[in-house]
């Protein structure tokens, strides 16, 4: 803010002929300039800090959200495109807070700081400047809108075209068993191309919007010379008043010209977030119970037990079953008849339409989830190999 009233008073000193006051004015201006330099380092420097501190944090919260859901969500949703949130999403996020935290933050005291000095030099010339700044407003909101619309699709796009990656390279041997090598190209390169087509149109309409206020600034630069010259011709304000308001003009317009030139990242980060926030809102898995299996026997009870999966679509009917403590019971039916269901029952990874399930008399809605689980061994259908030792992974 100080540098150019410094250079507004050396300039009207070299026009007054009074060259012993000039490096005082001048030092002022360099001191100025090198103080601006050391705390914009610094305002890096945090802003590089605090973003990777927000970023992990959000990432971490999300991780803990994904791992706490209940399967119902995980089953009902494509890992791709959770995975895409995970990842995709959240860099997203991490990009924009490094790159326009500092901007905002410093554009905001920039733009307030200016307007305050603009108004004291020439209140005239601070309001014709301001005129640039209704422009501004109406490109923005005419923008903004149809770019959040893109890049929301955009980033959903992005989450199909990695769920779909993810599940015909999980599940790359029956692809190959039934020669869908093809069909299989020909679906990934269509939503490729739906994703290509939507995020030209998105960097397009995104990256107009820096042109169109560099424009803008432009034409305030106009404004500012064409009235402050019919201003100094009056006698109303100085030159050196005028050269300062066109180094005020550009200080004003900087930070407002690189959120422009940001706003697509910003776009693209707004819409990132509202998938990681959307995964976010969802409830976590209802774990509660107070009862304890200490003791337990291991007698095993489903009473009249009906359960859908997608609401119409029963799959099981007035189940019934008891398995005593001991016994060993082999549940035999074709695909799809509810085996997986009954095991998917047991372990409350899903909660009955109606009816109960009874572990020696106690239902196993009162028996907290995890002491559930810590007291029933399992071996699931699709066999699953974590990056860790083999003990582990046997255990």
């Amino acid at each position: 803010m100080a540098a150019p009233s410094f250079q507004a008073s050396s300039i009207d000193r070299l026009k007054e002929g009074a060259f012993d006051q000039l490096p005082r004015f001048l030092l002022l201006m360099l001191a100025a300039y090198l103080l601006h330099g050391l705390c914009t380092l610094l305002q890096n420097l945090s802003a590089a800090r605090l973003s990777q501190r927000i970023v992990k944090r959000m990432r971490g919260e999300l991780f803990r959200k994904v791992v706490n859901l209940p399967v119902k969500y995980l089953d009902s949703h494509p890992h791709g495109d959770v995975m895409s949130r995970m990842t995709n999403d959240v860099e997203n996020i991490s990009n924009i807070i490094s790159q326009s935290l500092s901007s905002l933050v410093s554009g905001a005291l920039t733009v307030i700081g200016t307007v305050a000095m603009m108004l004291w030099y020439c209140w005239q010339l601070a309001l014709l400047s301001c005129v640039t700044v209704i422009l501004t407003l109406l490109v923005t909101k005419l923008l903004s809108r149809l770019m959040r619309k893109l890049f929301r699709t955009r980033q959903g796009l992005l989450g199909e075209l990695n769920g779909m990656v993810e599940e015909k390279v999980v599940a790359y041997r029956t692809v190959t068993a039934y020669n869908q090598q093809a069909a299989t190209v020909r679906d990934f390169n269509a939503t490729s191309d739906r994703l290509r087509v939507t995020g030209i149109l998105a960097e397009s309409i995104g990256g107009s919007m820096g042109p169109l206020m560099n424009c803008i600034s432009n034409i305030g630069f106009v404004i500012i010379a064409a009235f402050g010259g019919y201003f100094a011709i009056s006698g109303m304000v100085s030159v050196g008043v005028i050269s300062a308001f066109i180094v005020y003009a550009k200080q004003f317009s900087r930070p407002i010209n690189e959120l422009a030139n940001l706003y697509a990242q910003i776009e693209t980060a707004i819409a990132s977030a509202e998938r990681v926030y959307a995964v976010m809102d969802e409830a976590d898995e209802d774990k509660s119970g107070s009862r304890n299996m200490e003791n337990a026997k291991g007698v095993v009870t489903f009473r009249k037990v009906n359960f859908s999966y997608i609401p119409g679509k029963q799959v099981l009917y007035d189940f019934d079953l008891e398995v005593r403590a001991g016994q060993k019971v082999a549940l035999v039916g074709a695909t799809g008849s509810g085996k997986t269901t009954v095991v998917n029952l047991l372990m409350r990874f899903y909660d009955t339409d109606s009816g109960e399930i009874l572990i020696d008399g106690v239902n196993i809605r009162d028996i907290a989830s995890d002491e559930l689980r810590r007291n029933t061994a399992i071996v699931l259908q699709d066999t699953v190999l974590f990056s860790d030792t083999i003990r582990n992974n046997l255990k």
